[in-house]
């Protein structure tokens, strides 16, 4: 199994608009590994589509490679054989499977016969079809759905059949191109909750381009952020939500554990106060931290801003507040804290 199953290599996509040049994708590199759920985000207009369109040469690249299951399917500096043959890439393209906003779906052909179209071109028998078709249909949650027509689901139904459909030939890669967007909270959830079921059980590498940051933080293991056709940010949720100083990266994911940005909201006028931002995990959520510090070190610590976010099962906390303490007796509140593998960022004195 390879480590990638797509690595992007200075991968840019131009387009010519009113004799002008328009960057799409501009040098994108970086790598999907296999058997992950992995988050493209980023604004509407950001590049995110197009270049995934390009894994399948559905958008041909401009420059740069494109490894896909672990054989080359673009290299603009292979002069004779710049991207990979039609039949082979008719083959490929069958091991990579896509969803979208709208659903595409076969109005006058029932459920069934949506996901069993998928299928017209296997060497299966029309019993096997069937059968095969029945079994996604389950995978999906729509057995007893089978014999309706589109027109009579739910949007959510509609793009569990989608999905089903986009299964039906074994893909290694399930691409979600914005395939919640038009879908309500409780659907989205729904929907996203399969994708990692299905992750789960076909160890299935699920590719999310989304702009909605709470559909990356409840899935995902991965994400890159997007802008102006640009890789701005990467990493695990943590490094990119939590962690992350890329103030692109604040503007698009939000500022829930920016502190500046958090204080600017708030007009706190800090310039004489002590003030410290707290970020910790679910193991020490439920710790009486504050009263700790004031107990241990007669250290007292006045919450100025705190809030919980979940990244795909795991809760994160992020405080900020002002203690109050001598020197000596602050400090060694900030050691006892770092011993609990809560990270601490004194603010004294930071610009806003």
């Amino acid at each position: 199994m390879v480590k990638n199953i797509v690595e992007f290599n200075h991968v840019s996509v131009t387009f010519q608009q009113n004799h002008k040049d328009v960057h799409a994708v501009s040098d994108v590199s970086f790598g999907i590994p296999t058997g992950q759920i992995f988050g493209i985000a980023g604004y509407s207009g950001a590049g995110k589509s197009t270049l995934v369109r390009t894994i399948n040469l559905l958008q041909q690249p401009t420059a740069g490679r494109i490894s896909v299951l672990g054989e080359i399917f673009f290299d603009a500096d292979d002069a004779k054989h710049p991207a990979i043959g039609a039949k082979k890439l008719r083959q490929q393209r069958r091991k990579i499977g896509m969803v979208f906003q709208h659903y595409n779906l076969l109005n006058e052909k029932t459920v069934i016969q949506n996901v069993e179209f998928a299928l017209k071109h296997s060497d299966l028998k029309a019993k096997e079809v069937t059968q095969k078709a029945a079994e996604l249909l389950e995978d999906v949650g729509l057995s007893k759905l089978a014999k309706y027509y589109p027109a009579q689901l739910s949007g959510g139904q509609q793009q569990r059949v989608a999905i089903a459909r986009a299964l039906a030939n074994d893909p290694q890669i399930l691409i979600s191109d914005e395939a919640t967007s038009a879908l309500d909270p409780e659907n989205t959830n729904q929907i996203l909750d399969l994708l990692q079921e299905l992750n789960q059980k076909y160890q299935l590498t699920v590719i999310l381009i989304t702009h909605e940051m709470e559909a990356i933080k409840r899935i995902c293991d991965q994400v890159v952020i997007m802008d102006s056709g640009k890789v701005v940010d990467s990493g695990s949720l943590l490094d990119v939500f939590v962690k992350s100083e890329n103030p692109v990266t604040h503007r698009i994911v939000g500022n829930d554990f920016d502190a500046k940005a958090i204080l600017n909201s708030l007009q706190i006028d800090w310039s004489n106060r002590k003030l410290v931002q707290l970020i910790y995990y679910s193991g020490q959520i439920s710790e009486p931290i504050i009263v700790e510090l004031y107990s241990r070190f007669n250290v007292a610590a006045n919450i100025v801003y705190a809030d919980i976010e979940e990244f795909k099962q795991q809760l994160v906390g992020t405080m900020i507040v002002e203690l109050n303490g001598n020197e000596a007796q602050t400090q060694q509140a900030l050691d006892y804290l770092q011993q609990l593998d809560i990270e601490t960022t004194e603010l004294r004195g930071a610009a806003v």
